[in-house]
């Protein structure tokens, strides 16, 4: 008799692979060394610049590099330590070129993924490449019209909606937490008002020589692109982020311009793959495992406390207005920790003990693999706290270990988890213009509340080279446009017109015309906890419905993650987490040790910690494959040692080398849109 697994989560539809599209490494010589002259490094750069598809790969995705090698091939760097730089950032990409299946230009593409009762798996070699504009040549150009008074007169432009006045000046998000204030000027007030809703530049230039008829014109238009400049206004050259293609709706000539630049392109792989539902029903249970070991079952404590914030001065029964009680002088400001690199530190936990005598007993054991038991995430998840709701949906990613697709097919295989999203379109948003039609399956995801209506969240990154990081096609009827340029109607909702509330505890938005309940899809895969890429009202938009609901993500070690060694958890097929080590510059030689002392003292840390020579070298959920018995990859180390402004590296056990056997052995990742079951 076949068990039922009661899962809380089911496919959403629109299930992703992400491969990487060659198979192998760029033919590369013996590795110089760090001691080699600079003859022997230029000719490891031309053995490896020889590859035409590989120079390709690489001219596209950073064509500064490209040209830092061009030039040394061509004799015209004759420093040594420069060249070497050069071929180890060289070398990290030919690694990633056949290893890595992050979707990055050339390097790696993406496809659709069926589900079946069989096993077909085919890769061509006709991928589709996709070129968008440079966000930052897309920037400079824009900047450059903007700053120009006769180009930008019949340009439409309006008030940032992330512009906030307190007291006597108007503050405008920066970066993270930094801000650009001004004062609150006759002019500046004028032009708040006037610009509320989309104007021409020009009238809005009349506008002010009604008001200060003394003023020249020529400081009126000044005033005006000053104010584009520092982003208090927005003009309609910044195309908001529901338009994948930024020049698209750009002047030819400006259009034109930035055309000459493309940023690295993303890629439709050609390729159709169809995985036996067996799959899909095992990534299902790992993320009713991982929501059952969330160590916020019921949202984290910073959303708390503003929530306790909130009924303290309002009460249950008001709804307040965005944009009032954001400001942290009239209303109360945003949760602890918005707009910062890191959320404050938390507090010792039962279940960080827990944690770290499992982690502790594997250590002494020398195991690297630990088997969840039942019982054991039920204790886990007791101490948690059982949570009140589920949250709605998330996304998984995660890799498929099989031998073969036999093998596929029997159900003799891994899943491996890599990531867990806040929400479905995370980590798929961004490919939605490739696959047009695909977002509509997430039209009908759950909500958090029932009855709530599910709106889009578009807005730009808090850093220009992210913004085609946050672009996704508009899939949903109605949309929260936030700081961007946009006329009002056709389903756009702004910040002032939102309301915020608390019911039962629980904090809430709403449309404040219609009393609506609200939540955000928000597509992009924009870290908001560890970045300061996200404007703090889009991170507040994006999560207050969601705060006190779990928050599910990757396994969390929670205090144990300090610890030298945590071995994998695995769950029926499912290893929710890789056995993981972390090396420090301080337990190895200085910068300026020999590299036989330094390898010397990292072959004694890895006897000691029982490390293999096979490794992923992580960095947030991005994984670099490493042998550590080549040279070259003790020096990949080594470098990322050297430049870690905390000097640790997180080392991944690595799957076997028959892993990826089922797909060719092309390197590969999963993502799944799950979405809670009714």
């Amino acid at each position: 008799m076949t068990r039922v697994r009661l899962n809380r989560y089911q496919d959403a539809g629109g299930a992703m692979l992400r491969a990487a599209v060659n198979l192998s490494e760029p033919e590369m010589p013996p590795w110089p060394g760090l001691g080699a002259p600079l003859e022997s490094w230029r000719s490891w750069l031309a053995v490896v610049w020889a590859d035409d598809a590989f120079r390709l790969a690489v001219s596209s995705a950073s064509p500064d590099l490209a040209r830092r090698t061009e030039s040394i091939l061509a004799g015209r760097s004759p420093k040594a330590r420069r060249v070497r730089r050069t071929a180890v950032a060289l070398a990290r990409y030919a690694i990633r070129y056949a290893r890595r299946p992050t979707p990055y230009g050339l390097f790696a593409g993406v496809a659709l993924v069926e589900f079946g009762d069989t096993a077909e798996v085919h890769i061509g070699t006709r991928h589709q490449a996709t070129g968008r504009p440079d966000p930052a040549v897309v920037d400079a150009a824009v900047n450059g019209w903007e700053a120009d008074g006769e180009r930008i007169a019949d340009v439409e432009v309006c008030v940032n909606t992330l512009a906030q006045r307190r007291g006597k000046r108007v503050f405008i998000p920066s970066e993270g937490a930094a801000e650009f204030s001004l004062a609150l000027t006759p002019a500046v007030v004028l032009v708040l008002d006037a610009a509320r809703a989309p104007i021409r530049s020009a009238a809005l230039v009349d506008k002010l020589a009604a008001e200060f008829p003394d003023t020249s014109e020529r400081d009126r238009t000044k005033l005006i692109g000053e104010l584009l400049r520092v982003r208090l206004l927005r003009s309609a050259l910044r195309a908001p982020a529901t338009v994948a293609d930024p020049s698209g709706i750009m002047p030819p000539a400006l259009r034109e311009k930035v055309r000459e630049t493309l940023a690295a392109p993303d890629l439709r792989l050609d390729a159709v793959v169809r995985l036996p539902r067996s799959v899909l029903t095992e990534a299902e249970t790992a993320a009713t495992v991982l929501a059952r070991l969330a160590t916020h079952p019921n949202g984290i404590s910073v959303w708390h406390r503003w929530t306790e914030r909130f009924i303290e001065r309002y009460g249950e029964a008001v709804e307040v207005p965005v944009e009032l009680v954001t400001n942290p002088e009239e209303g109360l400001g945003f949760p602890d920790g918005f707009g910062r690199g890191a959320e404050p530190p938390r507090p010792m936990t039962l279940r960080d003990r827990l944690l770290l005598g499992l982690a502790g007993t594997a250590a002494v054991e020398g195991t690297r693999s630990v088997i969840l038991s039942g019982a054991m995430i039920e204790e886990l998840e007791t101490t948690a706290g059982a949570p009140s709701v589920t949250a709605p949906h998330l996304e998984l990613g995660a890799a498929v270990h099989a031998r073969s697709k036999l093998s596929l097919e029997r159900g003799d295989f891994r899943l491996r988890v890599s990531t867990v999203s806040r929400s479905a379109g995370s980590m798929t948003g961004r490919f939605w213009h490739l696959f047009p039609g695909n977002g509509a399956t997430y039209a009908t995801l759950p909500t958090v509340e029932p009855g709530a209506e599910l709106v889009q969240l578009s807005f730009h990154a808090g850093r220009v080279p992210a913004d085609l990081l946050t672009r996704a096609p508009r899939v949903l009827p109605r949309v929260i446009s936030v700081g961007e340029f946009r006329h009002p109607g056709d389903g756009v909702l702004f910040p002032a017109d939102l309301v915020v509330g608390v019911r039962d505890g629980r904090p809430y938005l709403a449309e404040a015309a219609t009393g609506q309940h609200l939540e955000t899809l928000t597509p992009t895969a924009l870290n908001f906890l560890w970045n300061n890429y996200t404007p703090p009202l889009a991170r507040f938009l994006a999560e207050i419905s969601r705060a006190t609901a779990p928050q599910v993500t990757w396994f969390d070690w929670g205090a144990a993650w300090t610890l030298p060694f945590t071995p994998a958890l695995t769950y029926r097929r499912s290893i929710l987490v890789a056995a993981r080590w972390k090396v420090r510059a301080r337990d190895l030689p200085a910068r300026t040790a020999a590299a036989d002392e330094w390898v010397e003292r990292l072959r004694a840390w890895m006897v000691r910690f029982r490390v293999p020579d096979r490794v992923l070298l992580a960095e947030d959920d991005q994984h670099l494959p490493l042998n550590l018995s080549r040279p070259m990859d003790l020096d990949l180390l080594r470098a990322h040692l050297d430049a870690s402004p905390f000097g640790v590296a997180s080392l991944h056990e690595a799957p076997p080398s028959d892993a990826d056997g089922w797909i060719g052995g092309r390197a590969h990742n999963l993502v799944f849109p799950l979405k809670a079951r009714a």
